[in-house]
């Protein structure tokens, strides 16, 4: 029989997202009661990013990944599907494209060989 009052040790992802939640509680318990670790430091790098900052995005992240997924359509066959009636478009065909001249021919054309062999 299911409690509607059930504990959050039988769900570890429960146990997750509300350990994180103390993190950030406890970090910025902590910022606000010892002004010391409000200025930098340069051993440890800057409190307040490490008590706050970066369990607040951890939070935010376990929240964000536990919501559902988008479901993708049934079939991609119902997508390609065409309105009947329509005919299917023709390809236009492509621009002709200017034939490379020969080397020689570039070089005779330059003065630099003589046209005739």
């Amino acid at each position: 029989m299911s409690n509607a009052f059930e504990s959050p040790a039988s769900d570890p992802r429960a146990l997750v997202g509300a350990g994180l939640l103390g993190l950030l509680f406890l970090g910025s318990i902590a910022l606000l009661s010892f002004p010391g670790l409000r200025s930098g430091v340069a051993v440890v790098g800057w409190p307040p990013l490490w008590l706050v900052g970066m369990p607040a995005t951890a939070w935010l992240t376990w929240c964000v990944l536990r919501l559902p997924r988008r479901r993708k359509l049934a079939s991609s066959a119902v997508l390609r599907r065409r309105r009947p009636g329509l005919a299917q478009a023709a390809r236009r065909p492509a621009p002709r494209r200017r034939v490379a001249m020969p080397l020689r021919a570039a070089l005779a054309a330059a003065g630099w060989l003589p046209l005739g062999r």
